[in-house]
C-alpha cells in the first residue's frame, strides 16, 4: 500500500477519466491511475420500454448472480416485449464484468429510483463497479480525477466541473479497493432526480468470487 505522502504526490499527475470508442478498450481502468472509464452506446428502444411498463407494475428490482452458464432470469419481473432484450443485455454487462476481474460470477442489481441514493461526491469501497443507467439522468463523475479527496462532502469546496452519463452508457469505477488504489477510486455521485421527472433506472454490477 502507499503512503499517504505518495499518494498525495500522485493524486497531481492522475489522468482525469476515459471514454473509449470500442468495447475492448474498457481495459484501460486498469491502467496506473485511471480511476473512470466509460463507453457510450445506443440502448435497443425495447428495453426502454419494457422499463417503462415494469415502472408502471410497481416492480422496483431485480438482484441475482450472473454467470457464464446461462441468461438472468430477472425474477420479480413481469412479463412482456423487451424483457429478452434486457436479459441479453444484462448477459453482456455480466461479461464485461466477468472478463475484466476473471471472475466466476457478478452480483447485479436492477433498480427504480425517485431520489438520488448517493447525492454527495464519493468514493466506493470496492474494486472495480460497473454501473450502467438505462432512463433517467446517469451517474456523475468529477471532470478532474485528481481532485483533493480529503473532504469531498466539504460546503466550501463550490461547485465542481462534472460530466453526466448518458443513457446506456457503460461506467467503469475504480473503488478505494483495487490494488495500489487506497488513496484514491472514482470520485462520483448519484444524480439530483426531478420530481417531476420520471424514475432512474440503473443497474450496477459487481465482481463475485463465490457464488
Amino acid at each position: 500500500m502507499r503512503s499517504a505522502t505518495n499518494a498525495a504526490d500522485m493524486n497531481s499527475t492522475l489522468p482525469s477519466w476515459r471514454r473509449v470508442s470500442e468495447l475492448a478498450d474498457l481495459a484501460e481502468i486498469f491502467e496506473p491511475g485511471v480511476q473512470v472509464c466509460t463507453l457510450q452506446r445506443e440502448i435497443d428502444p425495447s428495453i426502454t420500454a419494457y422499463l417503462t411498463h415494469v415502472r408502471n407494475t410497481g416492480a422496483s428490482q431485480a438482484i441475482e448472480t450472473l454467470t457464464a452458464s446461462g441468461q438472468p432470469r430477472l425474477n420479480g419481473l413481469p412479463p412482456g416485449p423487451g424483457r429478452a432484450a434486457l436479459a441479453d443485455d444484462m448477459a453482456l454487462l455480466g461479461e464485461i464484468v466477468r472478463e475484466l476481474h476473471g471472475c466466476p460470477a457478478a452480483g447485479l442489481r436492477l433498480a427504480h429510483v425517485d431520489h438520488a441514493m448517493c447525492p454527495d461526491w464519493h468514493i466506493d469501497r470496492v474494486g472495480i463497479r460497473l454501473v450502467c443507467t438505462y432512463a433517467g439522468p446517469g451517474t456523475e463523475w468529477p471532470d478532474d480525477q485528481g481532485i483533493d479527496r480529503t473532504d469531498l462532502r466539504s460546503d466550501t469546496r463550490g461547485p465542481i466541473d462534472h460530466i453526466q452519463a448518458t443513457a446506456g452508457e457503460i461506467v467503469l469505477l475504480k473503488g478505494a479497493l483495487w490494488q495500489d488504489n487506497a488513496c484514491f477510486g472514482a470520485v462520483h455521485r448519484s444524480p439530483v432526480i426531478p420530481t417531476d421527472g420520471d424514475l432512474r433506472t440503473l443497474v450496477t454490477l459487481d465482481p463475485l468470487w463465490r457464488q
